[in-house]
């Protein structure tokens, strides 16, 4: 039995609202201050043609207010680079986490011992974490995951994480969607809700055909 429900999703659901109602001037103007004279990352299709990781608050909030979230412009182009895209469903597919996959580069990046903003700077990079997953077709799962960085005496020299626990996702099903439909009552949203989720669960939203993720890439293409 999966465990989905509608409250764990940050942009599915409030897209569906929005197109539902007509009411897609906010999202608007927030396209329009992050990407006015560029093409629109996440775009789910022409009917849905606003970037889909714009329909949730908070992320916005993030990208736009540098003195509240540093980096977090950086953080959110590391986060959704195509080969880190790939790196943390092929994660999830195997039950690790996302962020798990990432920590060794975010340490690197933004060394622990040197950061007086980590928690802040961690949580942030979580909620991206989460917001791109979505994306992609995952929601969160229940619980927390614990990171195993221990230093054991047989592998000195094993890497550390940037994280030492974080969420972890599950793939949304046909059979999860339908159970999320079942918790919306609105006709007209509901038809919007499965419109965006069949898109993206089939892997045919506009962004999922440019990232490719599934794509093998052979040498000689190389």
């Amino acid at each position: 039995m999966e465990d989905i429900w509608l409250e764990k999703l940050s942009l599915i659901g409030r897209a569906a609202e929005a197109y539902a109602a007509g009411d897609l001037s906010a999202v608007k103007l927030r396209a329009e201050r992050l990407y006015l004279g560029k093409r629109y990352p996440f775009v789910v299709s022409a009917e849905y043609p606003y970037p889909l990781h714009l329909f949730s608050p908070r992320l916005f909030a993030m990208l736009v207010d540098a003195a509240s979230y540093p980096e977090a412009q950086e953080a959110w182009e590391i986060i959704t680079a195509r080969e880190n895209i790939i790196k943390m469903i092929a994660a999830t597919e195997i039950r690790r986490t996302a962020a798990e996959i990432l920590g060794p580069m975010f340490e690197e990046k933004y060394p622990p011992a040197q950061d007086d903003n980590i928690m802040p700077r961690k949580q942030m990079i979580g909620y991206m974490i989460k917001i791109a997953m979505e994306c992609f077709g995952y929601s969160s799962a229940p619980g927390r995951m614990q990171i195993d960085t221990t230093r054991k005496l047989e592998n000195p020299n094993r890497r550390t994480n940037y994280f030492k626990s974080a969420t972890r996702y599950t793939k949304i099903t046909p059979t999860g969607r339908d159970m999320l439909l079942d918790q919306i009552g609105n006709a007209d949203l509901k038809k919007h809700f499965r419109a965006i989720t069949d898109l993206i669960i089939a892997g045919q939203t506009e962004y999922q055909k440019v990232y490719k993720t599934a794509a093998l890439t052979s040498w000689e293409a190389l």
